[in-house]
């Protein structure tokens, strides 16, 4: 089952993309070259449409054919605010790209669709131990936790978003290993909304990666940096199949790691967050590698060892998958902090 809804999903994404990179060529719709672009010529900006398009095209086969789902999905707590959200989140992005939206506008709206989707349940409420009945309630830290999760996440992985096929492979991995970890645990339209996602970046990554043809633009960096701040919360109620933080903050720790670094390395410079710089880590890698490729093959295998690291929880006990786990994190921590050392060099200073 779970490869039906992966291959519906890329098969979707791949016949959409190809239309829409003959349009945005049509009508001129570049990304534009900054400080922190590596690429040169004109390259389109709006794949996007085609991730979105594909696995909201993707969930209403789910809705349609599978009747013993029918319940999960008509029930508005599981699925339709967060259906909703992506959209307008998605939306934002879009405008973004053809606008070139204030950063603080894109912000606003971000917080508003997260106190939205807290307000109807979504959030971390418990943290996974291995002691005492195995879950620490957060109580009223569940609220700043989750919103500096799913904010920071969807901006994370907007930053991200400099190499070709970085993002998007990030955002593969991730949704695959949510949706292992779902599928594990029974919950299947967990998992089956997870593989959705991730073949709709695997139909998109087929003109992504080096030479990129297309890029997502905004539209697809935002919405994908949004699902894969929610997927983790999609197992909430079902304590099996809770996800928690410390497991997908392991999966995610690649992009995590290189926005608290862009953090630090503005502050320290006295420049604002949104200022661009060379300092990432696909830059560093790639003035050292050379090869765009081969930087993006040792990315995707760092971010699946964090991604093996994090689905230990379910072959191993807790105590000692939360060892692996804090393990990885502080072994990418340190890895991040060599890197910044050797890149500290590129950060731009203000105008």
């Amino acid at each position: 089952m779970p490869l039906i809804f992966i291959l519906l999903s890329c098969a979707l994404a791949s016949t959409l993309v190809p239309a829409i990179l003959y349009f945005a060529n049509k009508q001129g719709l570049y990304d534009k070259i900054d400080e922190r672009k590596i690429h040169n010529g004109n390259i389109p900006r709006l794949g996007g449409i085609g991730i979105a398009s594909a696995f909201l095209a993707t969930i209403v086969v789910m809705k349609l054919f599978q009747a013993s789902l029918a319940e999960e999905f008509n029930s508005i707590y599981r699925i339709w605010p967060i259906l909703a959200s992506g959209v307008v989140m998605f939306s934002i992005g879009l405008l973004d790209d053809l606008l070139d939206l204030r950063a603080r506008i894109k912000f606003i709206i971000e917080a508003l669709i997260t106190i939205f989707l807290m307000a109807w349940g979504f959030r971390f409420k418990v943290i996974m131990v291995p002691w005492g009945d195995g879950a620490l309630n957060l109580g009223l830290l569940s609220y700043p936790i989750t919103f500096f999760w799913i904010v920071g996440i969807t901006n994370a992985m907007n930053l991200i978003d400099g190499l070709d096929g970085l993002a998007g492979g990030i955002a593969f991995i991730a949704s695959m290993t949510f949706g292992i970890f779902f599928w594990a645990q029974g919950s299947i339209m967990s998992a089956e909304l997870c593989f959705a996602v991730a073949g709709s970046v695997a139909g998109f990554l087929i003109f992504n990666l080096p030479p990129a043809k297309i890029f997502m633009g905004d539209s697809g960096s935002l919405f994908l940096g949004f699902c894969m701040a929610i997927l983790p919360l999609l197992g909430q109620g079902e304590t099996k199949a809770e996800i928690g933080i410390i497991t997908a903050s392991t999966i995610l720790a690649i992009p995590i790691f290189d926005t608290l670094a862009a953090m630090y390395r503005r502050r320290k410079a006295h420049i604002s967050f949104f200022t661009p710089d060379k300092a990432h880590l696909h830059h560093i890698l790639l003035d050292r590698i050379k090869s765009p490729s081969l930087t993006l093959l040792v990315i995707y295998a760092i971010n699946m060892l964090l991604a093996s690291a994090a689905l230990t929880t379910l072959f191993i006990g807790s105590a000692w998958s939360l060892s692996v786990k804090f393990s990885a994190l502080v072994a990418i921590g340190i890895f991040f902090s060599l890197i910044n050392h050797v890149g500290k060099k590129s950060v731009i200073p203000p105008r």
